[in-house]
């Protein structure tokens, strides 16, 4: 009964060791948000949402495809039009650089409210990081964006979680 009792004792201490050293060093998810001014700016900040390593950022904050790029598809859901685009973003900030790949939806609202001439509208996305440099070297994750434009207004908000090495 003893030696059952000290196998079993051994099994257990073994799994759980073998877990933990699978698991390895994990990194810490810290949330955070990058408040932007696409046009006419390109300005950026990165703000941490929770305590973590990386701390707050400012910068530059630019795109693959500029305002007036036409979307990549267009689609009519439940009969409003819907244009879909990729981006990849990079901030550049005191820190390094973070280059993040981004797929919005966006749709018009109607309305000229500046009456500039163009319709104003507003989009939502998914994004993920790509690459950093520097402070942002190694760091993967991603999040949810919500985007307003206005004609040659473009403000976005990008929230979400990034895993620190």
């Amino acid at each position: 009964m003893k030696v059952r009792y000290v196998v079993l004792v051994a099994l257990a201490a073994a799994v759980s060791l073998s877990s933990v050293a699978a698991a390895g060093p994990a990194g810490a998810k810290q949330r955070v948000a990058l408040t932007v001014t696409i046009a006419p700016s390109g300005k950026g900040v990165l703000t941490p949402l929770r305590d973590g390593a990386l701390k707050r950022d400012s910068g530059t904050f630019i795109g693959s495809n500029p305002p007036s790029t036409p979307a990549d598809k267009t689609v009519v859901r439940e009969g409003q039009t819907v244009e879909i685009y990729h981006n990849v973003w990079t901030f550049t900030g005191k820190g390094g650089s973070l280059v993040i790949r981004e797929q919005t939806e966006a749709v018009e609202l109607g309305h000229d409210l500046d009456h500039n001439g163009f319709q104003d509208g507003i989009a939502i996305g998914k994004w993920k990081v790509v690459r950093g440099t520097g402070d942002y070297a190694g760091i993967a994750g991603g999040g949810r964006s919500a985007h307003f434009y206005q004609g040659s207004r473009w403000v976005a908000r990008f929230e979400g979680f990034l895993t620190v090495p």
